[in-house]
């Protein structure tokens, strides 16, 4: 017999392999229990360098105590009288325009206290504070008037010599004593300090080159 001239070969079977999803009733492999327990403590760890931080944040920024800014902002004369004869001297009055600014996120409650006027190294008038308190964020302004005179001054030839020069060099130094409270979880006392300087024209009863450290 005879083959068929047209006849063809057969392809060759394909087999092909089946995955697993092919089978029904047969489910991924789900992940071991120990993978997913480590990424959860991963995520913990996370959870709590983040609100560590945070935390630091807050107690840097919010919870730390400064002490406030305290200064003379502005200086009025007033009854101003000096001379040379028969004896060097002056006496007038101060009317003092002083801060405390507060910084902090707490009031800042200061005590009562009392500070100097200075000609040259002698005590001429004193500065007295009453009690108050600065509010969080905020300046407290406060008016106070102080009496100056050479009463205390023994050295006369240096005082004359200043008041001829029509001019008078003073320093004012106050320290202040409060405490800062902080949203009523913490109170740090703190002693803010005023040390200005200026120059009183006696000529033009003004006060000139006034400067705070």
């Amino acid at each position: 017999m005879q083959e068929d001239p047209q006849a063809k070969p057969l392809a060759p079977v394909q087999q092909y392999s089946r995955s697993d999803m092919e089978f029904g009733g047969i489910k991924p492999k789900a992940l071991p229990r120990e993978e997913k327990s480590s990424k959860c403590l991963v995520y913990v760890l996370a959870i709590m360098v983040i609100q560590g931080a945070v935390l630091l944040i807050f107690a840097s920024v919010v919870l730390r105590a400064r002490t406030p800014d305290f200064e003379i902002r502005s200086v009025t004369v007033r009854t101003l009288k000096f001379g040379n004869s028969p004896a060097p001297s002056f006496n007038f009055t101060l009317l003092t325009e002083v801060t405390v600014g507060n910084t902090n996120f707490g009031d800042f409650r200061f005590e009562n206290t009392t500070g100097s006027v200075s000609c040259g190294s002698i005590v001429v008038g004193d500065v007295k504070i009453p009690t108050g308190r600065a509010q969080a964020r905020a300046t407290e302004r406060l008016n106070v008037s102080v009496d100056v005179s050479s009463l205390r001054i023994s050295d006369m030839k240096s005082l004359s010599t200043n008041i001829s020069s029509g001019f008078l060099e003073l320093n004012s130094n106050v320290k202040l004593s409060g405490k800062v409270n902080i949203l009523n979880i913490m109170k740090r006392r703190r002693y803010p300090e005023m040390n200005c300087f200026m120059t009183l024209n006696l000529t033009g009863q003004t006060i000139q080159n006034l400067t705070c450290d």
